[in-house]
């Protein structure tokens, strides 16, 4: 079984320009209503393992990301609006599923352009 540390609840929002925003949360990237990721994997079993994994650690932080399964691909949103500002919370998770997407070597599948139209 693996481990998963406990996640600070910090509840406030992280007023974080959207620069600062993407270098704290490489992997992830500002559409118009939430924050999004997606991540291929070598084999659905782990792309299975992870969204097993997502749903550990959001039930630990209470924030529950939307999640897409597509055989070795998995696409995550967390978000809930266009005015949508993201929390300590969100901000924990998003690296805490970032962490484990790369442990499971996960690749991040990131549109460079649309990184760059948003910061």
């Amino acid at each position: 079984m693996t481990n998963i540390r406990q996640i600070s609840r910090a509840q406030s929002p992280v007023p974080l320009a959207p620069e600062q925003r993407l270098a704290v949360l490489q992997d992830w990237i500002r559409s118009k209503e939430s924050f999004t990721a997606s991540y291929r994997f070598e084999s659905t079993s782990t792309a299975l393992e992870f969204i097993t994994l997502v749903g550990l650690l959001a039930e630990k932080v209470g924030v529950h990301p939307h999640v897409e399964w597509r055989i070795d691909i998995v696409s995550l949103r967390l978000g809930h609006g266009p005015s949508t500002e993201m929390t300590g919370d969100d901000v924990n998770l998003a690296r805490r599923i970032s962490a484990e997407a790369h442990r499971l070597d996960g690749a991040a599948l990131i549109d460079c352009e649309s990184r760059e139209a948003i910061a």
